[in-house]
């Protein structure tokens, strides 16, 4: 009698990647944090030149830790969680901001908190289900579609805000291009914000069946 055996889950891991320390403090997770203040200072006064470049200051150095953790070796375990949930806490003042001015539709906000909501509760599952497994030490990483979503709805967010600003402040041909580059960061964010979120959930399932077996 033939039995079918079910593939044990193992999260992939690229050679290529440099090994993750447990180091706490490393200049990476520094301007993590420090970008984050930044960004979240922008939001709040984005109605003056000082928050916008606080802004763009904040939202620029996020892009900048990861590859700076790479061309110094300071990957660490709390950079992997800290940079994602940073990006969380930005994108929920953000879109909290667009909906309070009115600068974005309810629609786009929603949809937006949406899949952005669904990306974190998987995540979320997936990292319970991964600390469960026996001899898993390597943790969970963000999928390519994953980070390039992050960076589509900072630069959506980002570029609706300032644009808002810049109309208050009387820049209207600014504000209808920046306003106008948003809208386009939005439609290139929901196809890969849909990838990212799918693969979220299947690797979330994937682990938890893992567990069960």
């Amino acid at each position: 009698m033939n039995t079918e055996r079910q593939p044990q889950f193992r999260p992939t891991k690229c050679p290529e990647e440099q090994p993750i320390s447990d180091d706490v403090v490393t200049i990476p997770n520094i301007i993590t944090v420090l970008g984050g203040i930044l960004s979240l200072y922008g939001i709040k006064h984005a109605d003056s030149l000082k928050g916008m470049a606080a802004l763009v200051a904040g939202e620029l150095s996020d892009k900048a830790d990861g590859s700076l953790a790479e061309a110094l070796g300071q990957r660490s375990k709390l950079g992997t969680k800290l940079d994602p949930i940073r990006d969380k806490i930005v994108a929920a003042a953000a879109l909290l901001k667009l909906l309070q001015e009115g600068s974005a539709s309810k629609a786009m906000v929603a949809t937006i908190a949406g899949l952005e909501s669904t990306k974190a509760i998987a995540t979320a599952v997936a990292e319970y289900a991964h600390n469960q497994l026996p001899e898993e030490s390597e943790p969970l990483r963000p999928t390519q579609a994953g980070r390039v979503s992050s960076a589509l709805v900072a630069a959506t967010t980002t570029l609706l805000i300032i644009g808002s600003s810049a109309e208050s402040l009387g820049h209207q041909k600014a504000a209808k291009a920046l306003k106008g580059l948003g809208t386009l960061s939005f439609a290139g964010y929901l196809p890969v914000a849909g990838v990212a979120a799918g693969q979220y959930v299947k690797r979330a399932r994937d682990l938890m069946d893992s567990n069960q077996k």
